[in-house]
């Protein structure tokens, strides 16, 4: 009795979930509940804050009387400032910075909250070329040059690191570049340097950022040159190209798709980075990840904290829709 109860149990949801719209509940439903739950609402939930205003000991007011944009007023324009002349004072700024024998033409400079989201996005620019860099040539090498019976095993010990705790991989690269470290050590032996420490740098924080993301570089580019045909590559030569004309011509631009999908896999993380910053940086290197995680923490004041994220948040997917609708990529 029990297994024909059973039984038709099992019949009735196989017939629920084949109907035309119930079954559409049912296969949605777990899916849409995870991610409201677990995603949407608390996105929601800072958004809300990221209008509120902070209050005494670190308290959000949230009534009408409090709510409004001060905070992104405060995240974008200086005090004192129109917003065409923070407009105009963060475009001087940035080509007086960033742009070398530039000065700042601007007369003015931006708050503090946008240098350091436009630090954070250098470092992310940085990180990304300086992973492009190393991770297309180990790309290509594995995808052209390496037997298909190889060619796990190498892609393997690409992300055999992330096998190993993020914090612990991070601690590593600190003892490394720490005074008698083993970059120290290398130095004087060649007798370059002697008692060196580039911890809390610049180079510290870019070392930190592509030892950690550059595998995210690497397997999108490999994914895309391993489909190719390389008789395209063959055709191009076998018409005049020499190798390199085949490769800018041929190679490299069907690859595109792989080297953009990377490029954005560790731009996104790099920009929003907290703990490599905060373990391998210095009062100079810090990152607007680093000072949202601090106005949920020590500052408290968690409208700041959500506004900036909130903006952090905007840029990342404003890059990801102009890829995807310009581009025809699909991260998302």
């Amino acid at each position: 009795m029990a297994t024909e109860h059973s039984a038709a149990g099992v019949g009735l949801f196989t017939r629920l979930r084949r109907h035309r719209y119930v079954g559409l509940v049912f296969n949605v439903l777990p899916g849409s509940f995870w991610l409201g739950v677990f995603f949407i609402a608390p996105l929601l939930v800072m958004l809300y804050y990221s209008f509120g205003t902070r209050g005494a000991f670190g308290t959000v007011l949230l009534d009408a009387e409090h709510l409004g944009i001060q905070q992104y007023t405060l995240f974008f324009v200086p005090d004192g400032a129109s917003i065409l002349q923070s407009l105009w004072w963060t475009v001087g700024w940035f080509f007086g910075h960033f742009i070398p024998f530039v000065p700042n033409f601007a007369g003015g400079t931006p708050t503090p909250y946008v240098q350091l989201l436009f630090k954070s996005m250098y470092f992310g620019l940085l990180t990304t070329l300086v992973s492009l860099a190393l991770g297309y040539p180990l790309a290509y090498f594995v995808a052209r040059k390496v037997p298909r019976s190889r060619q796990n095993l190498l892609i393997a010990l690409v992300v055999l690191p992330y096998w190993a705790s993020y914090l612990v991989r991070v601690y590593a690269i600190k003892i490394m570049l720490a005074k008698n470290g083993l970059l120290d050590n290398l130095l004087t032996m060649l007798h370059i340097a002697d008692n060196v420490s580039l911890l809390y740098t610049n180079f510290a924080v870019g070392f930190g950022l592509v030892y950690i993301y550059v595998p995210f570089m690497i397997l999108p580019v490999y994914a895309s040159l391993e489909q190719l045909d390389t008789t395209l590559e063959e055709a191009a030569m076998d018409l005049g190209a020499d190798r390199l004309d085949a490769f800018l011509k041929v190679t490299f631009p069907l690859s595109l798709p792989g080297v953009i999908a990377g490029s954005f896999l560790v731009f996104i993380p790099a920009v929003g980075a907290y703990v490599i910053p905060e373990l391998l940086g210095g009062t100079d290197t810090a990152t607007i990840g680093e000072f949202i995680a601090g106005q949920f923490g020590a500052a408290g004041n968690w409208p700041l904290g959500s506004a900036a994220a909130f903006v952090l948040m905007v840029i990342m997917f404003v890059g990801i829709w102009v890829y995807q609708s310009r581009a025809g990529g699909e991260l998302l």
